[in-house]
């Protein structure tokens, strides 16, 4: 969804959820058509990452078929339903108790999305074996590395305005523009509030090395499941103390700036933003009905858990 709700995704939900950041990839009217040929993006992801080989990668097909099943009739019908509500809300006015609200729904939408996307790699993570490792290091590596160039080299000012620039244009897309007054509340969120860019890599590695661990030495246990999910979906629980308060701190600098934008936004600023949240809904129950047409049995994994009795 935001930028920031991405950053918290570890790269097994991330190579399995493209499908659902596509969902808001570009226009409306490109939606559906991202959504329906985003498997071929996660699996170039995937590779990218995993260096998956012969019936690695044909199983990783499978499994994100299974995916693609369960996101597109369960998870789609509820974002229809959270995006028409938001709608309302910002039709109204949001309060700061609205954008609560948001933030709640997408960590609560991440975490399912991030616990199916577990249970579906799974058969495929126990294939590992030392050169798929050796190619999510070298992900990491990289992707570190550009992480830290972005936050921590040139001119600190610069950096900010950039911020400043990309902040103005989220709400851009969502508002249709941004006015002086808010360029002003965001100008005044970025230099009062510098990222942490130390503490961010740092935060981040050590989710890379206790992902790693996981990998290596859970991968044929019992516990491996588990271990996984504590790792991708519950890893707030995981934080330190320092890394856990400021990102406590953050979300609700956040949660104000947004409030505080969306209090000063015009009558046709709220009507933009509504309607396009209403585009979306509409978009999302059609692709769900698509997928209920295509699947009048239910997923694979359903009818699976119901022969199984489970």
């Amino acid at each position: 969804m935001s930028r920031a709700s991405r950053s918290v995704a570890s790269w097994v939900s991330g190579v399995m959820l493209a499908a659902a950041a596509a969902l808001l990839a570009g226009c409306s009217s490109l939606v559906r058509v991202a959504y329906d040929n985003s498997d071929i993006a996660v699996r170039i992801m995937a590779n990218e990452y995993l260096d998956l080989q012969g019936e690695q990668a044909e199983l990783f097909k499978v499994r994100l078929a299974r995916f693609h099943e369960w996101h597109r009739l369960e998870e789609l019908p509820r974002y229809a339903q959270a995006l028409d509500s938001a709608a309302a809300r910002v039709a109204r006015g949001a309060t700061r108790e609205d954008v609560v609200w948001v933030v709640e729904v997408v960590r609560e939408r991440y975490r399912a999305l991030a616990g199916q996307a577990v249970d579906e790699a799974i058969p495929v993570l126990v294939t590992l074996g030392p050169d798929n490792f050796a190619a999510i290091e070298k992900k990491f590596a990289a992707g570190n590395r550009k992480l830290a160039e972005e936050l921590l080299e040139g001119d600190p000012a610069a950096r900010d305005t950039a911020r400043i620039d990309a902040i103005v244009d989220r709400f851009e897309e969502w508002l249709g523009s941004v006015s002086a007054k808010q360029r002003g509340l965001i100008a005044h969120y970025v230099r009062m509030h510098p990222v942490d860019a130390t503490l961010r890599l740092k935060n981040r590695e050590a989710r890379q090395r206790e992902l790693m661990r996981v990998l290596r030495q859970e991968q044929k246990k019992s516990s491996f499941r588990s271990s996984l999910r504590a790792v991708v979906v519950d890893y707030d629980a995981r934080r330190d103390a320092e890394y856990a308060r400021a990102w406590g701190e953050w979300r609700d600098r956040v949660i104000t700036l947004v409030t505080e934008v969306l209090a000063a936004a015009s009558p046709a600023q709220r009507e933009h933003a509504a309607a396009r949240l209403r585009r979306y809904a509409e978009d999302f129950r059609a692709l769900a009905e698509e997928g209920r047409a295509r699947l009048p049995s239910g997923t694979r994994a359903a009818q699976e858990a119901a022969q199984s009795g489970t």
